[in-house]
Order: structure tokens, then C-alpha cells, then sequence
């Protein structure tokens, strides 16, 4: 905090820098970093070989240049990224250039089985793929591509076990423990633009760019949609939120059709906001590809018409309420089955729903995270693939997903069919007839980092604001951005009266009317507080003490303030 202060930030600010990074010299250097601090690729693993190889298919005439990404919206930038910079920056033929995404429910995550008879059936060749977002743990079907002539150039930024894939031309990956890349934390879209941005280095050697060849930092608008969307750390990397500023930057000044459109999906009249990306614009993106196919996803992004645009956001739209429902049930079913294990100790909670939707079970697994603070894995069938089921992982401070399937196949082997992930989430697949097994052995890898048995969901907070609610505070909040993962949005506990409250939406949310202890009359929501239907659980009169965020709210030209209340309790 005292190094906040003596770089000139408020004491506002800096006891919420002080809450979520450790001390560091240059608070102002991680907090709102400058453009020119991202780290370059050159120390990125196999990137020499990677740029190379990308290069040589660029200017083989006949060559196609797959791109394979992964189907949520972390992949889906990343697709956009390698087809505009194929398309607009290197010259390459539109015809030359195919993007493939696997579809979650059919093929699962990753270079699938399915996925490589898709493209063998599907890509003229010769070609090269290029993976985005995934291709570290998919060791057997690179080997396949390989035995019948396709090069595999994989760029991810999930765990990998050594340098990755034997068979791959290159895997560029930070995570890779020979990496000297100093920072672990990147997004894999954000690998996918490093690799562009070596790719166009290499073609100006070559001679096939001039030397003042258009840089690619347009292409961090796509960049900052898919970091946010995918939580990577915003405490720990000076590159994330370098990316996300920059790019948010860019998306507020663009008359792009895609950014045009998202803002008349979300009512937005001014400048997007890092929370209207990570609450907005990314469910959406992520939503075709929970519920479907998500190359629509990537054809939203790229669009350049307007009208296509409107249609592909509306559609987008659509899916995303679709999403909503299917969540509120499985969610409801999830959690009676959760609070036996909660009643139990388990020290990870395993949830299987035989009619489950396994595009929506992530979500379901962080919403019983944050209601019951222990991991979470929450199982659904495999479509088409009868006696198949596949799981999202979610997870608490101090219990790291990838390592714990780790241990899990190594104490089991041959239980997991397939797992992946990294510090905070993960996927694993595994036969139905096994999950008895699967959740004893995800207890007992659990317990071997932290004791979950009597875990309680937290509450986290910066205490009291402890001055009166106004614009000026959310402009001082506001420098703080980006906020996200390990460096969450400032939330404050106050006590406050209830003067008034409704059910709005589909009945599980409170619009609320507070009074402070100044008096002062404090509007606001609380999102989720019940289940549709119940009894609220506050009412009108009684003291309560709350947690909740602030945030500016426009309408007909007046703009003012609205607390986003998270959680309540009854003091009198």
C-alpha cells in the first residue's frame, strides 16, 4: 500500500491494489501498463521454428493453412486473429485459409479423434494446421496427422507435459517448463497473435512483406475479447492487462460491424467496459459454443457487414438465453445433490446429471463453487458416445485443477479417457460406470493439496467504503481497470435499512431500495439472491449488512450509481 501511495495513488486505490497483488516496486507499471512493456515472442518455445513453418505455407501456393481452435471464446479470438492476419496482413488467398472448431458436445475439447476425421474428409492438401488454444495434450492424434502428411504447429497455453507433443513441428506454449518466456499467465489467443506477429517478421526477411509492413497491433481488440473471456490472471501478468487496455482502447474507437453490433445487444450508448466484455460480450461468444456450433462465433467476429453483423449478434443473442434456462435447471438439480456431499465432508463435490447439457456444466460447476467453497466437477453424457461422460472442474484458492488430474491418473490409470486444464479450470472424460471411482480418487488428490472437508463459501471484500456513494468514486475504481481474475472489481460491506424490494427478471433477482446510515437512499440489485419463486430472503425494514459493487448506470442522458449487491445477511 505504502508504494501505491508513493506513486501518486489514492488511498482508495491503494488499499485495493494492497488486497490483491503482492508488493511490487512499479505499481504503476503492473497496474496500468504501457503498449510497448508486452513481452516480445523470441523467448517463446519452438517460436523460430513455428514462424518458420507458418511462413513457408504462406507462400507455398498451393498449400492450405488450417486453423483448429478451441470452441469457446478464448479459441474462437484466437480463429480471428490467425484468419485476419492470414488474410489482411500476409496476403494469402481467402480460399487458402479454413478454420475448423471442435464441437463441445460431439467431439469434446481439443484435437479430438473426431476432429482429425472431420479434417481429413473435409481440408484439401497439402496443408499445415495450426492449433489455437489447444493441441498441448493431444499427443496421438498429432501423431496421426503426421503418419499421413499433415504438419501440426500447435500453440496453446494449457498445461503440457515436456515440450509437448513429439509429433507437432513446433509447440508454442508458455506453460512448457523449458519456456523462457517470462510470463506463464497469457491467454492463448494472445500466443496466437505472438505467433502472427513472428510470422510477419520471417516474411519480411524473407522478402515477401516490405520492411514497413502494417502491424498487427490492430488484431489486440481480438486479443483483449479473448483474454478477459477466458479469467487468466490480471495480478500476475503485466501482459494481460496491457492487452485488455489496449484493446478495449481500440474496440471503443472502431466503427467495426461486430463491436457496433454487441453494443445495441447490450444497450450500450459509451465506451465498452472491461466488465462488459467479461459479463457481456464473452457469455455470448461462449454461448454458441456451449450450445452448438461455434464456428458462428468466429463468423461474428470477422464480420464486416452490418447487417450480417446485427443477425449473427441477435443470434448469439438467442443462444445465450437459451444457455441461461438450461443452466437454472441444471444448477438447481446440482446443487440438492452437492449439499448431501457438503453434509458429508467430501472434500470435493462430484456432481453427474444423466439429461445434463455438457456445453452449460462449467457454469453449473462455478455456481456450486461459490455456493459451497470446494472444488467442483459436474459430469454430463458425451453426446454420441453412449456410457461416455465428460466433466468441467472448477476450484478454490489453494487447490490447483491440472495437478489434481494429475494425481488422479497417476493413483488410477487408465480411469480418465482424457483430462486438461490448468491452475483454476479443467475437463476430464471418463466411463459413466467409473465415476464413483473418479470422485473417490479426486478427493483423495484434493486433500494432498489443501484440506476442503470443512471449506465454507468466502465472502471477499475490501470492508467499508467509508465515504459517501457517488460517480467520483467509480471514476477513482475505474483507473484501477482492468479488473478479472486475481484482481477482482473492489467490492464493499456496508450496513444499510431496506426501504423497498421487488423480484424482477425471472423472479430470482431483488431490485432493492437502501437507505445508509447518513439516510442517504441507495438504489440497487441483488442478481441471484433466491430461487424463483421463495420468500426473499431480507425484507422490508430490517437492517441488513451487504456486499456489493458499484457501478454507473446511464439512462435518458442521467447517469448515476447503483449498488450490484452480492451478498446480504440480516443484522436487525
Amino acid at each position: 500500500m505504502y508504494n501505491a501511495l508513493q506513486q501518486g495513488y489514492t488511498p482508495l486505490q491503494a488499499r485495493v491494489i494492497a488486497g490483491r497483488i503482492a508488493a511490487v516496486q512499479d505499481v504503476a507499471g503492473l497496474i496500468n501498463p504501457a503498449l510497448k512493456s508486452l513481452d516480445p515472442p523470441d523467448l517463446l518455445p519452438d517460436i523460430d521454428v513455428a514462424a518458420s513453418a507458418i511462413a513457408d505455407a504462406v507462400m507455398s501456393p498451393d498449400t492450405t493453412l488450417v486453423g483448429v481452435m478451441d470452441h469457446d471464446a478464448d479459441g474462437a479470438d484466437a480463429a480471428v486473429v490467425f484468419r485476419l492476419a492470414m488474410i489482411d496482413y500476409f496476403g494469402v488467398p481467402e480460399e487458402r485459409v479454413v478454420h475448423m472448431q471442435s464441437h463441445r458436445m460431439r467431439e469434446g475439447y481439443g484435437v479430438s479423434e473426431s476432429v482429425v476425421e472431420r479434417l481429413l474428409a473435409l481440408v484439401k492438401r497439402p496443408c499445415l494446421v495450426v492449433t489455437g488454444d489447444q493441441g498441448s495434450g493431444d499427443s496421438p492424434r498429432v501423431e496421426q496427422l503426421k503418419a499421413v502428411g499433415i504438419p501440426v504447429v500447435i500453440t496453446d497455453h494449457h498445461g503440457v507435459e515436456g515440450k509437448g507433443p513429439p509429433a507437432a513441428v513446433a509447440c508454442v506454449n508458455p506453460a512448457r517448463s523449458d519456456s523462457k518466456f517470462p510470463d506463464p499467465f497469457i491467454a492463448g489467443v494472445h500466443v496466437m497473435f505472438l505467433v502472427m506477429c513472428a510470422v510477419r517478421k520471417e516474411l519480411i526477411g524473407r522478402g515477401v512483406l516490405p520492411a514497413n509492413a502494417p502491424s498487427l497491433a490492430p488484431l489486440l481488440a481480438w486479443s483483449c475479447v479473448g483474454t478477459t473471456a477466458d479469467a487468466v490472471s490480471l495480478a500476475k501478468s503485466r501482459n494481460n492487462r496491457a492487452v485488455i487496455r489496449y484493446g478495449l482502447s481500440l474496440i471503443n474507437a472502431s466503427d467495426r460491424a461486430p463491436w457496433i453490433a454487441m453494443r445495441q445487444v447490450l444497450g450500450r450508448d459509451g465506451p465498452l467496459t472491461t466488465k462488459d466484455i467479461s459479463h457481456g460480450v464473452a457469455p455470448r461468444i461462449n454461448a454458441r459454443g456451449r450450445m452448438g456450433d461455434a464456428v458462428a462465433s468466429v463468423d461474428f467476429l470477422c464480420s464486416t457487414d452490418q447487417a450480417q453483423a446485427n443477425y449473427l449478434a441477435e443470434l448469439l443473442e438467442a443462444e445465450n438465453n437459451s444457455r441461461k434456462q438450461v443452466e437454472r435447471e441444471m444448477t438447481a438439480i446440482a446443487r440438492e445433490i452437492a449439499e448431501v456431499q457438503v453434509e458429508a465432508g467430501l472434500a470435493a463435490i462430484v456432481v453427474h446429471l444423466p439429461d445434463g447439457h455438457s456445453g452449460v456444466h462449467g457454469i453449473t460447476a462455478s455456481r456450486l463453487v461459490e455456493a459451497f467453497g470446494r472444488p467442483v466437477c459436474c459430469l454430463s453424457p458425451k453426446q454420441g458416445q453412449p456410457g461416455l461422460v465428460t466433466g468441467s472442474l472448477r476450484t478454490v484458492e489453494g487447490v490447483h485443477v491440472r495437478n489434481a488430474l494429475i494425481a488422479v491418473d497417476r493413483a488410477e490409470p487408465g480411469l480418465l479417457k482424457s483430462f486438461g486444464g490448468h491452475a483454476g479450470a479443467g475437463g476430464c472424460g471418463l466411463d459413466e460406470a467409473n465415476i464413483v471411482r473418479f470422485h473417490d480418487a479426486l478427493c483423495r488428490a484434493v486433500l494432498a493439496q489443501r484440506d476442503t472437508t470443512n471449506a465454507q463459501p468466502l465472502v471477499w471484500t475490501d470492508g467499508s467504503l467509508g465515504r459517501r456513494v457517488g460517480l467520483d468514486v467509480i471514476a477513482e475504481l475505474d483507473a484501477l481497470e482492468p479488473y478479472g481474475r486475481e484482481f477482482e472489481s473492489p467490492s464493499f460491506t456496508d450496513a444499510f435499512r431496506v426501504r423497498a424490494l421487488k423480484a424482477v427478471g425471472d423472479g430470482s433477482h431483488l431490485k432493492l431500495e437502501l437507505v445508509d446510515t447518513e439516510g442517504s437512499l441507495q438504489r440497487g440489485i441483488w442478481f441471484r439472491a433466491m430461487e424463483p419463486g421463495n420468500e426473499p430472503p431480507i425484507a422490508v425494514g430490517q437492517q441488513i449488512e451487504a456486499t456489493y459493487q458499484l457501478a454507473a448506470n446511464t439512462f435518458r442522458g442521467r447517469t448515476t450509481v447503483d449498488l450490484q449487491v452480492g451478498h446480504a445477511r440480516v443484522i436487525g
